[in-house]
């Protein structure tokens, strides 16, 4: 950390470490990792998947899913920091609102803990289901598809296919 994150209060750290995150991919270029001999390896591996003369859609997943597996990692840190963070804060503050009561002090703690933790867990559950949905995407123009099998979030003010 630089002096300055270190003179900025908990929000801030928290909100500057949301900022940071991917700066380091700024004009990165998921290709410049790859040379034509890992190309044509992929294409090769996927020999066959595809119609003759064109590459596998399967040629594009198998080279780009390690470039998106890179933002798994980030992410989940960035998570964790700032839970550490907020655990930081709560105990400052039960510490400085509490002092005339230090018995509390652990019991306040113990439920700050559990309410972070909860919603550290289900953050780490929702990157994850966002890294992955990136990983698997499946692009397609087929109307029955979309309205038959594409039901992972109820939204209410779209029609009832059923109904």
């Amino acid at each position: 950390m630089n002096s300055r994150n270190n003179e900025l209060s908990g929000g801030a750290k928290i909100k500057m470490n949301f900022y940071n995150l991917y700066q380091e991919y700024t004009g990165y270029r998921a290709t410049s990792e790859y040379n034509d001999m890992h190309i044509q390896k992929a294409i090769q591996m996927h020999e066959g998947d595809g119609l003759p003369g064109f590459p596998s859609v399967d040629v594009f997943i198998y080279l780009i899913n390690p470039q998106l597996e890179k933002l798994r990692d980030p992410a989940m840190e960035l998570i964790q920091d700032t839970y550490q963070q907020l655990e930081q804060i709560a105990q400052g503050n039960v510490d400085r609102i509490f002092q005339r009561f230090p018995s509390l002090i652990p019991e306040i703690m113990d439920v700050i803990v559990r309410v972070i933790s909860k919603e550290r867990d289900h953050a780490r559950e929702i990157c994850e289901a966002i890294v992955d949905s990136e990983q698997n995407y499946l692009f397609t123009n087929d109307q029955d598809y979309k309205d038959n099998r594409s039901e992972i979030i109820n939204d209410p003010h779209r029609p009832s296919v059923a109904g």
